[in-house]
């Protein structure tokens, strides 16, 4: 998917809900040289065909509702569980405290 400043969150499974390490946020090339050859899903190869020449299109360029609860459906039969429900924070953050800031408090 489309990070913005020319990055793409990522992320590799071995199978339907079974990834495969945790997700990531890297420049287009760096992604493209770990996944060349394998089936690609969603926005971000799309993004960047120029250097997405390896991957295999597979699947729509975005997961549906319906898709999500077919595999939410599929994971409460079998009896499996859901990950907490919490962002995940994939860059650090751009707005930083600026060493030595003045304070306007009364002292």
């Amino acid at each position: 998917t489309d990070a913005r400043r020319k990055e793409v969150y990522w992320a590799r499974y071995a199978g339907p809900g079974a990834r495969e390490g945790e997700p990531s946020v890297d420049r287009p090339a760096d992604v493209a040289e770990r996944v060349a050859g394998l089936p690609a899903v969603g926005a971000g190869a799309a993004l960047y065909p120029e250097v997405f020449t390896g991957l295999l299109p597979s699947g729509p360029e975005h997961v549906s509702a319906a898709a999500l609860a077919s595999l939410a459906a599929e994971r409460i039969a079998s009896g499996g569980e859901f990950l907490p429900v919490q962002p995940m924070y994939l860059r650090r953050p751009d707005a930083q405290v600026p060493a030595g800031y003045k304070t306007v408090l009364p002292r």
